[in-house]
């Protein structure tokens, strides 16, 4: 009797967190964003990301590159890996960065509203086997000091594009 008791209720508990999840899911997709608006917004950070380099200095560090094609492949992958990559561009890179004018700020602003837009769209679990390349790529920037915040502005062309690719791969 007590054995068939603690069977229902582990069944009980089984269905009531599968109601759960498929609930969480469809509320997900509901919260997200459409595709062409969070598109829209790519297409606006390119314009200002264009101005932002304009008022740094030039890369001129050509042997050293921040964001690789394996790391273009966990970030289409892996959504962990996303929100890690787009926390170091807001807190490590722009972070760094001295804002002169209000265009610059402008275009901080947009990025953090374009992460925190990913961010409702996309749920995920950690993994940290694939934070190595966060890792590597902040010892990096870190490693050559001042000259890391222009190094990642010159590819944030990259990452858009990467951010641009991935909202399309969305169904």
């Amino acid at each position: 009797m007590q054995v068939n008791c603690i069977l229902r209720s582990g069944l009980l508990f089984v269905t009531l967190s599968l109601a759960i999840a498929r609930r969480k899911q469809s509320s997900f997709a509901e919260s997200c964003y459409p595709r062409g608006t969070l598109s829209q917004a790519v297409d606006t950070l390119y314009v200002k990301a264009a101005r932002l380099k304009a008022t740094i200095p030039e890369d001129r560090i050509k042997n050293i590159q921040l964001l690789k094609k394996k790391t273009k492949k966990l970030f289409m992958k892996n959504c962990r890996f996303q929100e890690q990559l787009l926390s170091f561009f807001m807190e490590d890179v722009f972070g760094r960065l001295q804002l002169q004018a209000c265009k610059e700020t402008d275009f901080v602003e947009d990025f953090h509203s374009l992460r925190q837009k990913l961010s409702r769209c996309i749920s995920c679990a950690s993994s940290p086997r694939e934070m190595k390349s966060i890792t590597r790529m902040k010892r990096i920037f870190y490693g050559i000091g001042n000259k890391g915040i222009y190094k990642a502005i010159s590819e944030l062309d990259i990452l858009l594009s990467w951010i641009k690719q991935f909202l399309e791969s969305f169904k």
